[in-house]
């Protein structure tokens, strides 16, 4: 009543009941909302939201377009200058490449005389044929290792017009389909120039007759004298191979790149490639930021890198559009404006709601009150979430109300459960007695009608001592020595009704016969491996494996019956969490239920099984728990 009293002052400032009608028909007056309150609520109700979401927006997205209005530039830069220093470490790559050949077939007089006498040979020699092999793997192992190389040649100068290619082996010159670098050979071996780079068109091998663009990288032989050249390296490259990775860099819209020769003129280039861009003068420094090798400057609207490669006298190029740089703070800028538009109605919209269920809530407060003195009165549903302090008061309320007839059915539940388990108890214990008494009946009736012990009194006694071992005890508790015993007896009657279709085999350690373990725990098992595996197998292997793991006994059967197919394994797992009775498999439902009203819901009983093949079934029986239970049994 006190509670009453309160919460009906809280709400008497803002609702009025109309208490007249109550009684009638169960329904309970609805509060009269002074509009003029619920706009102040409402107001309230809003700047609370807004001030929080709309001010961290504003000063987020300010920031965001200051932050990056100044580095965006600044991270775009140093990513033009990364990956330029990455193509740069590729061309390196490759000149060191060249560097290498020139040491074995320039600088080698071994391999350069027997080169050039092979060249020059009429004929060939077993001897010849072993040295050709060597200088051949030698230009294979850079051109087949190396994805960007398309094929290396050597050339000395030789009357037969004679050379060493990675894809033709030796072969002559008019024989190959890459002869237009021997045509303007006495330029090339004239030249100064430690490394000539040439974009040239050869034919493809097969019989498609399509045409490869290639980048060829040739290096003259200078024999050890400067000047004096007689034969060349060369090296042709993949521009495939570099527009590929143009375009793994490129991560702005717009942005290309290429690489051009010393004279400005593009080698390679990616696919987004628009327009040339006229290198400055090494000594233009008005607009080109220098930085060692790489340089920066701005041509017609673009930001554009430039990295040189001395040796090769290449220069890498990236061209990155402004407007792809400036891109991202005005999509913030936009992005800002609608989401502050956005939240702001957002709000409204949250702010309304909020003011609509508030007084709701206090309706229904006022209304569980009310039927506080009318116990025939439904009450509502208890929140299952508490958001404030109106649902608190709400659910406080109907606990309080409700706990008193809860606790009622649960004493009602609990005495019900108590009575089914006990009759049960009764029926399971008075069924056992009876067969048992039977049992003894009928085997003492067999001996005196066959006058001697034979195979059926034998299964008979048998029979009678499991039925004996299963109701002589209450304790469901059993040492493992005394349950192996009795499961023994299982497997002498099913030897006799199935002589020599299975053999069981036992595998304990000492230590582990005295752990307890569940009375008839193992039997179900082992009847289910002799039931399913005997179906499809005339001889079956039963191996029971008791082993000690820690504190915890486990107990292993496997089979070589058939194995369960994935499904029903399925299945039969999805019965050890089933409140009903599985129609079949009845035995490993049944005693993963025992394990886990022994010990606990824990997972003690795991099946395996390959279809065709075996099954294995492991239980788990946790020993420290079973003498803590024993002890205080």
């Amino acid at each position: 009543m006190r509670m009453r009293k309160i919460l009906s002052g809280l709400s008497s400032s803002f609702t009025e009941k109309r208490r007249d009608n109550i009684g009638m028909k169960g329904n309970f007056p609805l509060p009269l909302i002074d509009s003029a309150l619920r706009r102040k609520f409402f107001i309230s109700h809003w700047i609370r939201i807004v001030i929080p979401c709309f001010i961290p927006l504003f000063i987020l997205g300010t920031l965001a377009i200051v932050i990056t209005n100044q580095y965006i530039r600044y991270n775009v830069e140093q990513s033009n200058a990364n990956q330029l220093n990455q193509l740069n470490e590729l061309a390196q790559v490759i000149s060191s490449e060249l560097d290498s050949l020139s040491l074995s077939f320039d600088k080698d007089p071994k391999i350069t005389l027997k080169l050039k006498s092979l060249l020059s040979a009429p004929s060939f020699s077993y001897e010849d044929m072993e040295a050709l092999f060597y200088l051949k793997n030698v230009l294979d192992v850079p051109a087949n290792s190396k994805p960007y190389i398309h094929s290396i040649s050597v050339y000395y100068e030789n009357p037969y017009n004679r050379v060493l290619s990675s894809r033709d082996g030796l072969t002559l010159i008019n024989r190959s389909d890459d002869t237009s670098w021997f045509e303007r050979y006495n330029d090339l071996r004239s030249r100064q120039e430690e490394m000539i780079t040439e974009v040239r068109k050869i034919d493809a091998y097969g019989f498609d007759h399509q045409s490869n663009h290639l980048v060829t990288i040739y290096k003259p032989f200078s024999y050890g004298y400067p000047g004096y050249h007689k034969g060349l390296i060369i090296m042709n490259v993949l521009p495939s191979y570099f527009e590929a990775l143009f375009d793994y860099f490129n991560e702005l819209p717009g942005r290309y790149f290429y690489i051009a020769d010393k004279d400005g003129e593009p080698i390679m280039k990616s696919s987004g490639f628009s327009q040339y861009i006229p290198l400055p003068s090494k000594g233009d420094s008005q607009d080109a930021a220098t930085s060692a090798s790489l340089s920066r400057f701005e041509y017609a609207d673009n930001l554009v890198n430039v990295k040189q490669v001395p040796r090769l006298q290449w220069n890498l190029i990236s061209v990155v559009p402004k407007d792809s740089l400036y891109s991202l703070p005005r999509t913030i800028v936009y992005m800002t404006v609608i989401l502050s538009l956005f939240s702001l109605l957002l709000s409204s919209v949250y702010a309304l709601w909020i003011t609509r269920r508030n007084y709701r809530q206090i309706a229904q407060i006022a209304g569980i009150l009310e039927s506080a003195d009318r116990p025939a009165q439904p009450i509502p549903d208890i929140p299952s979430k508490i958001n404030d302090v109106y649902e608190w008061i709400i659910k406080s309320i109907l606990e309080t109300f409700l706990e008193h007839k809860y606790v009622k059915i649960q004493l009602s539940e609990r005495k019900t459960k108590m009575e089914l388990l006990e009759l049960k108890a009764l029926q399971s214990q008075m069924n056992p007695h009876f067969l048992y008494n039977t049992l003894h009946s009928i085997y003492w009736k067999t001996l005196q009608l066959t006058g001697s012990p034979n195979d059926a009194c034998r299964m008979i006694e048998q029979l009678s001592d499991l039925m004996e071992y299963a109701v002589r005890s209450k304790d469901d508790l059993v040492p493992l020595s005394m349950e192996i015993a009795h499961v023994q007896s299982f497997i002498d009657i099913q030897h006799s009704r199935f002589p020599g279709r299975f053999d069981v085999q036992w595998d304990i350690q000492q230590q582990a016969e005295a752990c307890l373990v569940i009375k008839i725990s193992l039997q179900p098992l082992i009847e289910n491996s002799i039931h399913y595996g005997l179906e499809s197998r005339d001889f079956l292997n039963i191996k029971v494996k008791c082993r000690m793991k820690g504190t915890n006994l486990q107990v292993t059967i496997l089979d070589n019956g058939t194995g369960i197919p994935k499904e029903r394994l399925e299945q039969i797992r999805a019965s050890f969490h089933s409140e009903s009775m599985q129609s079949d498999h009845v035995g490993l439902s049944n005693t993963s239920k025992r394990l886990s009203l022994q010990y606990g819901p824990a997972s003690l009983l795991r099946i395996l099984s390959k279809p065709g093949c075996a099954t294995g079934i492991t239980l788990t029986f946790p020993q420290a728990i079973e003498v803590n239970d024993a002890a205080n049994k």
